[in-house]
């Protein structure tokens, strides 16, 4: 195994207790990964219709996700009415976050309705869940493009300089002088579209600049490293030097900024909703429902605390993150 190899299992297993040795850190991947396992197994939890049903033909499981639009538009009474006789096995709470519900509009909190229903008599606590799915999605979507296109354009800046650096490092800029949300509004206006995708790309078109920056300082950095340009002194050619020796060090602050662009992103699509550009079924959208005076105020409210968990768990992990990344000494000493 070579010593570069044997480097990075040994700062990885670093970095790894010192992450589970923080508390911050813990608490973070905590609150996380109970909003993950929520958005994964969504429709376990709360779909209109059943999980597994049985009857006359073959076995259905999760119409939900298999036949959407199947389901999309008819009430619990029309679903149980259509497997009538099968036998099923239905979720904690039979609604989508568009089903109109036997409850009607505005009910009162009970166990079928943990938070009662909105004015459109649609389950609130069932429409936060699903906007738990939008928000992680749009997230993932955004920052894999972002730091993807980030890492290749800010390494291959930093490290060939010159004319490469000049013709690279101008378009990081002049993206980075744009509001976000003036990208997102042009883009949504070009497409003609409200979709998730289209957000997504609109807000990865501006994301990746700020990777790009990150990664091109610290590839200018690593070049002037004394294991650089020994790699260089004995004949390692542009490729190997940049894949076996810079970018391994270099993407380390662009990970560190995957938490932080967590909250970032929906906190911009919050933004964007207020405005009439944020992406229907998100918590933007409860958010700004709070504008409607014949809204309950139970669904921004359960909007706004739902947006709150995800901020206060991206913050936490990704503080911890930052601090161990940015620790130059471990607790035996030794220099990373």
């Amino acid at each position: 195994m070579s010593e570069l190899r044997q480097e990075a299992i040994r700062r990885g297993r670093w970095y790894g207790r010192r992450l589970r040795g923080n508390r911050r850190a813990r608490f973070g991947a905590f609150l996380l990964a109970l909003m993950g396992l929520a958005a994964i197994f969504l429709e376990v939890v709360a779909a209109p219709a059943p999980i597994v049903a049985f009857g006359e033909g073959a076995p259905s499981l999760l119409p939900a996700i298999s036949r959407p639009s199947e389901y999309q538009h008819l009430t619990p009474a029309e679903v149980a009415a259509r497997h009538r006789g099968d036998t099923t096995v239905w979720p904690l709470w039979p609604y989508g976050p568009e089903t109109v519900t036997e409850a009607g509009p505005d009910a009162p909190l009970s166990l079928a309705h943990p938070l009662g229903t909105d004015q459109h008599a649609r389950d609130v606590w069932v429409r936060a869940l699903y906007g738990t799915r939008l928000a992680f999605g749009l997230a993932f979507l955004t920052l894999t493009v972002a730091v993807v296109a980030g890492i290749a354009i800010g390494g291959l800046a930093g490290f060939y300089g010159g004319v490469w650096d000049e013709v690279l490092s101008r378009p990081i800029e002049l993206i980075q002088a744009v509001p976000t949300i003036v990208v997102v509004a042009v883009v949504r206006a070009a497409a003609g579209d409200s979709s998730l995708w289209i957000f997504a790309a609109a807000v990865a078109a501006v994301k990746w600049a700020e990777v790009a920056r990150l990664v091109r300082a610290e590839v200018v950095r690593l070049l002037e490293e004394d294991f650089v340009v020994a790699a260089r002194a004995l004949g390692a050619g542009d490729l190997r030097l940049l894949r076996r020796h810079v970018l391994p060090h270099a993407v380390r602050p662009a990970l560190v900024a995957v938490p932080f662009g967590l909250a970032s992103v929906v906190l911009l699509e919050v933004a964007a909703a207020f405005i009439g550009l944020g992406v229907p079924g998100s918590w933007g959208s409860m958010l700004a429902e709070g504008l409607d005076p014949t809204a309950p105020a139970v669904v921004p409210l359960a909007g706004g605390l739902a947006l709150a968990w995800m901020i206060v768990g991206s913050y936490l992990f990704a503080e911890a993150v930052s601090e161990a990344s940015n620790a130059r000494v471990a607790t035996t000493g030794t220099k990373l």
